[in-house]
Parts: C-alpha cells; sequence; structure tokens
C-alpha cells in the first residue's frame, strides 16, 4: 500500500507542476502585446530520490519558481537610449517650429535686408523723387518688424518649452512615486517567496516612461531599484519618492530643482533634456545672433545716415532708434516716417545722393564680427540648420540602436506564440499522463482494498 500511495504522490505533484507550468503558459499568451512584459518560465526540479535498501527510486518532479526571462543589461542599454531618443525628439520637434522663421526667402529677414538695400539702390538714381523715399522708408520698416517678429517667436517658443517642462516634472514625479510603491509591492513578494514578475515587469515599464523624460540612473539594491539623475539627484529611493519642481527666475525662464538643489544644468536626456536644449542651445543661441546682428546693422546704418542731409537740407539723425544694450531685434524700431527726412544728400543740395552710397556700403561692409550683414545671416541659418540635420541623423542612428536592442530583448524577454502553443500541447499531454496514472493508481487502491475485504 506504501508504494501505491507514494506513486500516487509523485503523479499528484506532477500534476500541480504541469498545472502551474499551463497556467504560465496562458498567462505568457494573454499578455503577448502587453508592454514591458517579460516571458515567464515555470521551472520544474527532480525531487530528491528515495532510498528503499540498495534501491533508489525516483520522486518525481516539484515546482521550484515562476521565473521572469530578462536581461537586466540589456534593459539598461534600452533605458540609456530611451533617453537619447527622448532628448532628440524634444529638441527636433521644438526646432523644426523655428526653422519655418529662416526659411521663408521671400518675407524672413534675409529677403527684408535685400529689399533694403534695393530700395537704396533705387533712390541712388533720384534723391529727390518722394516714392522712391517712400519705399526706402518702407522697406527699413518691414526690416525692423521681420527682426521684432523672428525675436518675439524665438521668445514665445522659449515660453512654450518652459511650459512643458513644467508638464514634464509633473509627469515625472507621478513616475517616480508609482515606481516606489512598485519597489514595497517586489520587496515583500519577494519576502514571502513569491514570484514578483508582475510587479517588476511594471516597474520596468515605468522605467522606460522615465526614461523618455528624463536622463535617469538605475541602481539596483535590496530594497528595489534607486533612481538618480545623471548629476546624482534622487528620484526614486526604495519605498520614497523625491519630487522635482520647476521655478520661475529672474531671467523669466524656468529652472528644474530637486530637494531645493538646481539641478537644471544636470538634465541632458530624455524629452526634458530636450526641450532644456532647444531653450538654452537653440532658441537662446538664435536670438544673441539676432540681437548681434540686429545692433550691427542699426549702428551702422545710423552712422551712415547722420553723415548726410534730407531733403531739406537739414542733418541726418538716426534712421532706427540706438541698439538696445540687450534685445536689439525685439526692439528694433525705425524713427523716421517722413520720407523727405532721408539723409541721401551728402552735400546738402536738392537731388544728390552722395550719402546714399555711404548707407549702400553697409550692405557690404564687415559690421557683425568682421562679416557683411547678409554673410553673418547666411551662416546663422547656416548652423542652425546643420545643427537640426545632425541632431535628425542622431535620431535615425538612435532608432536603428533601439531596433536592434528591441529585437535582443524581444529574443530573451518576448512571447512567441509558436512557442507557448508548442508548450500548451506538451504541458497538456505531461497533465493527461499524470492525471492517467492517478487514474490507474486509484483503480489499483480500490482493487487492493476490496481483496483485504474478501
Amino acid at each position: 500500500m506504501s508504494s501505491l500511495f507514494g506513486t500516487m504522490s509523485v503523479s499528484l505533484r506532477a500534476l500541480l507542476a504541469q498545472q502551474a507550468a499551463l497556467q504560465t503558459t496562458a498567462e505568457n499568451i494573454g499578455n503577448v502585446n502587453t508592454a514591458g512584459y517579460a516571458r515567464r518560465r515555470a521551472v520544474m526540479i527532480e525531487d530528491d530520490p528515495v532510498l528503499d535498501g540498495r534501491l533508489t527510486i525516483g520522486n518525481g518532479v516539484h515546482l521550484a519558481r515562476i521565473e521572469s526571462l530578462r536581461d537586466g543589461t540589456l534593459e539598461i542599454r534600452i533605458h540609456e537610449e530611451t533617453q537619447q531618443q527622448g532628448e532628440l525628439d524634444g529638441y527636433i520637434g521644438a526646432m523644426r517650429q523655428v526653422e519655418s522663421l529662416f526659411s521663408d526667402v521671400d518675407h524672413g529677414i534675409g529677403a527684408q535686408l535685400d529689399k533694403f538695400f534695393q530700395s537704396l539702390t533705387r533712390l541712388s538714381t533720384g534723391a529727390d523723387n518722394i516714392p522712391l523715399r517712400q519705399n526706402v522708408v518702407t522697406a527699413a520698416g518691414n526690416l525692423a518688424s521681420t527682426f521684432n517678429n523672428v525675436a518675439n517667436r524665438l521668445k514665445a517658443l522659449q515660453q512654450t518649452l518652459d511650459g512643458g517642462l513644467v508638464q514634464a516634472a509633473s509627469d515625472i514625479n507621478t513616475i517616480t512615486a508609482q515606481i516606489a510603491d512598485l519597489n514595497v509591492e517586489v520587496s515583500r513578494q519577494r519576502t514571502l517567496g513569491d514570484d514578483a514578475g508582475t510587479f517588476e515587469d511594471q516597474r520596468t515599464q515605468l522605467i522606460r516612461e522615465l526614461s523618455e523624460l528624463v536622463n535617469v540612473s538605475v541602481i539596483n539594491a535590496d530594497d528595489g531599484v534607486t533612481l538618480t539623475t545623471a548629476d546624482g539627484a534622487a528620484l526614486v529611493v526604495g519605498a520614497h519618492a523625491f519630487q522635482i519642481e520647476t521655478s520661475l527666475q529672474s531671467s523669466g525662464l524656468r529652472h528644474v530643482y530637486s530637494q531645493g538643489r538646481d539641478i537644471t544644468s544636470g538634465i541632458s536626456g530624455g524629452r526634458m533634456g530636450g526641450l532644456l536644449r532647444a531653450r538654452d542651445a537653440g532658441a537662446e543661441s538664435l536670438l544673441s545672433d539676432l540681437d548681434r546682428m540686429a545692433s550691427g546693422v542699426i549702428t551702422e546704418i545710423n552712422a551712415a545716415h547722420r553723415q548726410g542731409f534730407d531733403l531739406n537740407g537739414v542733418a541726418g539723425q538716426d534712421l532706427f532708434a540706438p541698439a538696445s544694450p540687450t534685445d536689439s531685434a525685439a526692439k528694433m524700431r525705425l524713427v523716421i516716417s517722413d520720407p523727405a527726412a532721408i539723409a541721401a544728400s551728402s552735400d546738402g543740395s536738392v537731388g544728390d545722393s552722395g550719402n546714399v552710397s555711404r548707407l549702400s556700403d553697409v550692405a557690404t561692409a564687415a559690421v557683425i564680427s568682421g562679416q557683411t550683414p547678409l554673410d553673418y545671416y547666411s551662416g546663422m541659418v547656416g548652423r542652425f540648420g546643420n545643427d537640426l540635420g545632425q541632431a535628425e541623423a542622431e535620431r535615425e542612428a538612435v532608432d536603428l540602436i533601439m531596433r536592434q536592442l528591441s529585437n535582443q530583448r524581444a529574443a530573451v524577454s518576448g512571447v512567441s506564440l509558436d512557442e507557448e502553443a508548442a508548450n500548451l500541447i506538451r504541458y497538456q499531454r505531461a497533465f493527461e499522463a499524470a492525471a492517467r496514472v492517478v487514474s490507474v493508481i486509484d483503480d489499483l487502491t480500490q482493487t487492493v482494498i476490496n481483496l483485504g475485504r474478501n
């Protein structure tokens, strides 16, 4: 009888092990399209044999654990590339909005500057012609307005990017709080000896989402993962999440703070890093270039204009308001509205256009960082185009790397329906066989009991 009950026990453990394997396979199939899910595997171990005199008799199988198949190093690489991808997406998205400001060949700053100097060329053919003088006034006003428009739109973009920083900080705080909660669940499951794969999957997916927002360093610890920014600002430590916030500075732009410390300069990855790069390196650099260009044009045009005389023989005044120490482009303003006030004459006589030549010479003079106005503008636009083009090339490279890493992850952690279908049949047959053994042992047991009765 003892051997029959022993065989029954072996069969029962086999049934339970195959049932768990079937359930694990069903879970894999059910989560085939779940983001961040890592394939599960039932790990079965042969039980220690039973010694019966000189005989060693097998004692069946037991389910050791359900393990999640994941490569920690690969996950970290994916997080790193996700940070790069998020940063480039944020930067490129913002800079494409700027692109339209410099791609307009008919109404952009370059076009308006060219039209202004063309109006001076036409004025040289008839300095006492009021319509030609009006053309100069109109072209100068359009030039100032275009500088104003581009500069103000760049500033508006910076404010929009600041709003993106506020939203990103809110999203980061939401995610880090969830990760801290999952740290608690993972630790609890492990303490109980249970599989924490479900919570680990959720945590891994959240870290991926966090990496899209900010550069994150992941440190595995006994009480769960510890997350910091690249410069060491804590985001999650065990069960505790540390919020980040944004604060408006005297410059009118926001900085990012963690526990009272300004961490703006340490954020270089994720969408938040891309927004900061677009705001502080992209838009701010263009604004500085525009201010330098506007200041140079204003200073040189005004200097040339003051050397001449207007249609009434009065010494020329400034054509534009003197360049501002800051925001020269945004504050550029025409101060002459009367076409007769254009100082075209070099000697005060009506019809003389000697001073128009001085004004026109500004077009070919090295007045801005050793370059002509149009050359300086072309260089500025060229640098912007090169930076954007390089970022887009980097984005393509990162996309390729991410595809390769995703394929590698799929090979380790991904669910193959073909493989799971084969496993389903394998475990089903094993379960059926174990159940058949139980049925046979039950029949034999009944027979033995009946023999005893007889």
